[in-house]
C-alpha cells in the first residue's frame, strides 16, 4: 500500500517522537489517513489498480457510471441486451469514450451495442484507474488528519477540507 505519508514526515510536522507514538501506532494512523483520504474524494493514489469483470447495471442511456475514477485504460466491455440471457456483445473499447476524471463510460454511435440496459448485470467491464504520483497537497491533507488523531490538533485543519474539496470528485449528472 502506497502511503500518503512517511514517519519522518509525520514526526517532522508534529514534533513527536518515537516515545510518544511508536512505529507501528504511526504506521495505522498513516494508513487510516491514507483510506480516509481515497473515500472523501472519490479518487486514489495508490497507484494503478486493476478491476477485471465488474458487473453494472445500465438504465437505458448511453451513459454508464462506474465505482471509479481517473481510469487510465478501459479493457474491456461486454453488454447483454437480452433480460432472459446471459450471451454478452463485446463492445469494442475505442468505441466508447472514457470520462476518465469522471469514471464514465459513453457508448459512441458506431458501438455494438447502442444503450446501458437496465437488467441486472448486464454490463461486464474491466478497466484500470488510479494514480501513481502522490500530489503535494494530499501528503499534506494526510500530515493534518495523522496529527488530528494523535490529538496533537484539537481539531481538523481547515486546510484539510479545502484539500479534499479540491481533488473531490464532481458527479456527472445528466441535465
Amino acid at each position: 500500500m502506497v502511503k500518503y505519508a512517511d514517519y519522518e514526515e509525520i514526526r517532522d510536522y508534529t514534533r513527536t517522537g518515537s516515545a510518544e507514538f511508536d512505529d507501528e501506532a504511526l504506521d495505522d494512523m498513516i494508513n487510516s489517513a491514507t483510506k480516509k483520504i481515497d473515500m472523501l474524494t472519490g479518487r486514489t493514489w495508490q497507484g494503478i489498480q486493476t478491476v477485471t469483470d465488474r458487473y453494472y447495471t445500465g438504465d437505458n442511456s448511453i451513459r454508464l457510471e462506474l465505482d471509479h475514477t481517473d481510469i487510465t485504460e478501459l479493457t474491456a466491455i461486454s453488454i447483454n441486451t437480452s433480460s432472459t440471457g446471459s450471451t454478452y456483445t463485446t463492445v469494442t473499447a475505442s468505441r466508447v469514450r472514457v470520462m476518465d476524471d469522471l469514471g464514465v463510460l459513453e457508448l459512441q454511435p458506431n458501438a455494438e451495442v447502442t444503450y446501458f440496459p437496465p437488467y441486472v448485470d448486464s454490463v461486464k467491464v474491466s478497466y484500470k484507474y488510479g494514480n501513481t504520483l502522490v500530489p503535494d497537497d494530499i501528503k499534506l491533507a494526510c500530515r493534518y488528519y495523522v496529527a488530528y488523531m494523535m490529538k496533537v490538533d484539537q481539531v481538523i485543519n481547515t486546510d484539510f477540507k479545502d484539500i479534499i474539496n479540491n481533488n473531490k470528485v464532481r458527479s456527472y449528472r445528466v441535465v
